[in-house]
């Protein structure tokens, strides 16, 4: 059925899908497409590679453009992304590696239509392409940094949902949708306001996609991941280090502190969140915005 009738029907409900047997893959043959995928040690790999483990085909995507002066971290290239999807294969399924940008509907709508063309469905949908560019006071932010960040974190966010959810329709099986924000969505710290705006859209985005595709039995959550050990992380760590006249390992330290299960979480550590949540047994489970931060409650 297409997916534009499914939507304009009120009466239509997806029935749940069906248990899977214990000595079953709990994501036995679904499809799921990770944004922001691209970079081998990145959240999103993990995110790739944990689905994979439990079963799931997968599709990986980045932008593997050329860097800018904009962005702190460099984008991963054709070939890493290339490699991130050579070792999902390692897992026993399949792997598509495809190059988008999630700020360009275009792009987007291609992205979503070589899903089609090589699996015919989609099970999950993981928006996790985002980016932290020029902090620093509001008065001095580039309008530039602001547009893109907010570009990238939200609007991407809102473009793949918009884009992807018709393919998950479709298969009337009903569908998960993880959007990864941030704890700087709930405790933003200074001169991080474009990060922080951003990632509070995405939650608020979550929070009413989930209203609205519930009936179809698809769930929509957010995690808010914390100190994750990333290369942006390192990059924000020696931001702070060079501004307060520190060391690294000063301002490390410092960070690590704060956290009460004292250490910063691990990609993996989302990873495995994200794939309880695209399980059934978080079936019952939509609108909702999971801390990742190993307990820690200020900036």
């Amino acid at each position: 059925m297409n997916a534009e009738r499914i939507i304009l029907s009120a009466k239509i409900r997806v029935h749940p899908r069906p248990i899977k047997s214990s000595g079953m893959k709990q994501l036995q043959d679904q499809v799921a497409l990770i944004t922001g995928a691209g970079r081998r040690g990145s959240i999103g790999a993990a995110i790739a590679t944990t689905l994979a483990k439990n079963g799931a085909h997968i599709v990986v995507s980045d932008i593997c453009a050329a860097q800018t002066e904009l962005l702190a971290v460099s984008n991963p290239a054709w070939q890493e992304l290339q490699s991130v999807a050579q070792e999902i294969e390692q897992c026993g399924v399949r792997a598509l590696p495809v190059r988008a940008d999630v700020t360009d509907a275009n792009s987007v709508q291609a992205m979503v239509e070589q899903v089609r063309a090589e699996f015919g469905r989609l099970d999950i949908l993981v928006n996790n392409a985002g980016i932290a560019i020029q902090p620093g006071p509001v008065v001095f932010m580039p309008d530039d940094a602001w547009r893109k960040t907010l570009d990238v974190n939200a609007t991407g966010t809102f473009l793949c949902c918009k884009y992807a959810l018709p393919l998950m329709l479709d298969g009337e099986r009903g569908g998960r949708v993880i959007n990864i924000a941030s704890i700087a969505s709930e405790r933003p710290k200074p001169n991080m306001a474009a990060y922080a705006a951003s990632k509070a859209a995405v939650v608020a985005l979550t929070r009413s996609l989930a209203q609205e595709v519930a009936m179809f039995n698809i769930t929509v959550n957010a995690l808010l991941p914390g100190d994750v050990e990333t290369a942006l992380k390192q990059w924000g760590v020696q931001l702070e280090a060079d501004a307060k006249g520190l060391t690294y390992d000063e301002v490390y330290q410092a960070q690590v502190a704060r956290i009460p299960l004292g250490r910063f979480a691990i990609p993996q550590d989302v990873a495995n969140l994200v794939a309880w949540l695209a399980s059934d047994e978080a079936s019952f489970i939509t609108g909702q915005a999971f801390a990742v931060t190993g307990g820690r409650e200020w900036t």
